[in-house]
């Protein structure tokens, strides 16, 4: 596999963002690895592991959305013929479901890829709301 084949596979997730932010998680979905080691750290709860549970942490997740729109900051990427990783900043203008109003989301993201036969899944995303530089009080539970 080619560094070009990566770099489309990320060029393609980020456009079936666009159609999760429409409420459609299958978009994304289709780019998860189906293996049990699969994990998944959004910004909604703790990590989930496994098919099963990552499938389900998408589809609530989707659930929450009804159109908008993203932009990526990308700070690093590399990879080897077999494991890949991503770091972005992802900037999304959403409309939320059961709201008009537009809203804001900036997310940190990192996201590793593994080949799989002859493509690309992802086999661990990373993203939380830490976008800009915080004291380290703010990370002290109370």
């Amino acid at each position: 596999m080619s560094q070009s084949d990566f770099d489309g596979v990320i060029e393609a997730y980020r456009q079936a963002l666009d159609a999760f932010l429409m409420g459609d998680p299958q978009s994304v979905l289709e780019f998860f690895s189906r293996r049990d080691d699969v994990t998944l750290a959004n910004p909604l709860g703790p990590p989930h592991r496994g098919r099963a549970d990552v499938e389900k942490a998408v589809e609530e997740a989707a659930a929450n959305f009804k159109g908008g729109s993203n932009r990526f900051e990308e700070v690093s990427r590399y990879s080897t013929p077999d494991l890949g990783y991503i770091v972005q900043l992802e900037r999304s203008e959403v409309r939320l479901s059961g709201s008009e109003d537009m809203a804001r989301i900036s997310l940190r993201v990192t996201m590793i890829f593994r080949r799989e036969g002859n493509t690309w899944k992802v086999v661990h995303r990373h993203a939380d709301p830490i976008t800009t530089a915080r004291p380290i009080t703010t990370a002290i539970e109370t």
